[in-house]
Order: C-alpha cells, then structure tokens, then sequence
C-alpha cells in the first residue's frame, strides 16, 4: 500500500502529442494518472529520461511498449502498474495522437 501519495500535472500543448516532464524523489514512482475528460485520444504511452530530461526513451515492460487505454472525451482515474517505472527519474506521457488543445493530465506519484 503506497504512503504519502501527491499530485502533480503534466501538460500536452495544443497541437502536441507529448507532455511536459515529471521529475520522480528517488523514492516515488506514478501509481496512477487522471486524464482530462477533453483529452482525444485512446492510448497513452510513457517515456523516461535518466540524463536530466536532454534525451528521451519509450518505457519498455518485459519487450513490450508500456501504454494503457483510454476514453475519448472521458475523465478517468487509470491505475499504472508498478514494475515499469521502478528505477524512473524522469517520466513524461505521450499522447497517440496529436491533442487539439492544451491537456492537464494529473499525475498520483508515492512511495510503495
């Protein structure tokens, strides 16, 4: 059970498909992410970053892209799982495809 849960927000620009960055404490990892019910697509995947956010890589689980469903035009609280981001400093979300306007997409980071 994760302790010290905290939200923060992560930005998709209008006419972008990828976030801003999130910086994870050593400690933290994402739990779960709630999408905005204007957000327009029906997949999002994740990247990291190990050199301070200069170069970006698709999170892999076990060979295979890490990406979850989601709902056009629906809110929802999606819970991640947890092996893929364990050992992630850096995370930022990419959108499958390109978002017609600015998108917040709130991040639940903690400490399992």
């Amino acid at each position: 059970m994760a302790r010290q849960i905290s939200v923060s927000n992560v930005t998709i620009a209008n006419g972008a498909s990828i976030s801003t960055g999130l910086a994870m404490d050593s400690e933290r990892m994402p739990l779960a992410i709630i999408t905005p019910a204007a957000l327009t697509t029906t997949s999002l995947s994740f990247q990291s970053s190990d050199d301070g956010g200069n170069t970006w890589r698709p999170l892999y689980n076990e060979g295979t892209q890490y990406t979850i469903t989601t709902v056009v035009n629906e809110s929802r609280h999606h819970a991640l799982a947890r092996q893929p981001f364990e050992g992630v400093n850096l995370v930022r979300i990419v959108s499958g495809s390109t978002e017609s306007a600015q998108r917040t997409i709130k991040i639940v980071s903690g400490i399992p």
